[in-house]
């Protein structure tokens, strides 16, 4: 275990302990008001996050100034309601005498349970004492109900469907069908038609190279002449004379 995060405090018996501290990422210690001053300055934002959006809206709407600001006043108080939760609490199956008992107990009412989870509607104290209540292995999963709408909601435009033309769609149908059916014939027959070419391009291709290979000369060896054994002084003499 690493040892940043602790420093060493010292008991009046003069033992030694390990303390943790809870540092934030420049390095500094955070204490509970620090957490406290972040969290509600966090809150603060989100409020005037809500407002700012809420008079943006009414604006668009052409709400009056007057009636904008009652609006703002009813977010605000809205906002500082306590959340009201739809719980789903998944519990094992051994454990749903446990779980009724439990409820029952408190004198709380679920909505629908099965053999291993339930939903029950709570608030915050409700949600604390199901917290408390239930078995260590309950998986708790509370759910913020949706709080209704401050500005009235726009209901976008129903869209108006065009009638039907039985006898133009089958028509548009029939044509397409035969389109496809002319460019599939057309397709086939230039296939057929470059198998064609491509056939007596071969065969010419053929012929040329046997009529190029029977084109070849055929080499003769001949034998060789045996030179002469008279002088050729002799030879040149008669042809002067003649």
């Amino acid at each position: 275990m690493s040892r940043k995060n602790f420093k060493v405090a010292t008991a009046e018996n003069g033992e030694t302990t390990l303390v943790k501290i809870d540092k934030t990422p420049t390095g500094k210690v955070k204490t509970l008001k620090d957490k406290e001053q972040i969290r509600k300055e966090r809150e603060e934002q989100y409020k005037n996050f809500r407002i700012n959006a809420l008079r943006r809206r009414a604006k668009r709407m052409k709400m009056p100034d007057e009636q904008i600001e009652e609006k703002v006043k009813e977010l605000i108080a809205q906002m500082d309601t306590p959340n009201s939760y739809n719980v789903l609490i998944l519990f094992n199956t051994n454990d749903k005498n446990l779980v009724v008992e439990a409820l029952k107990n408190e004198g709380l009412v679920w909505k629908m349970m099965s053999n291993s989870h339930f939903f029950i509607d709570a608030d915050q104290e409700t949600l604390k004492t199901l917290r408390e209540i239930m078995p260590p292995s309950a998986k708790i999963h509370p759910y913020v109900k949706k709080k209704p709408a401050i500005l009235p909601v726009e209901e976008p435009p129903k869209k108006v469907k065009k009638p039907k033309n039985r006898a133009s769609i089958h028509a548009a149908a029939k044509a397409a069908k035969k389109a496809r059916k002319a460019a599939k014939m057309a397709a086939c027959k230039n296939r057929k038609k470059n198998a064609g070419k491509a056939y007596a391009k071969m065969r010419k291709q053929i012929k040329l190279l046997k009529a190029k290979k029977d084109r070849k000369a055929t080499t003769v060896q001949l034998k060789p002449k045996k030179s002469s054994t008279g002088s050729k002084k002799a030879s040149t003499d008669l042809k002067k004379a003649a």
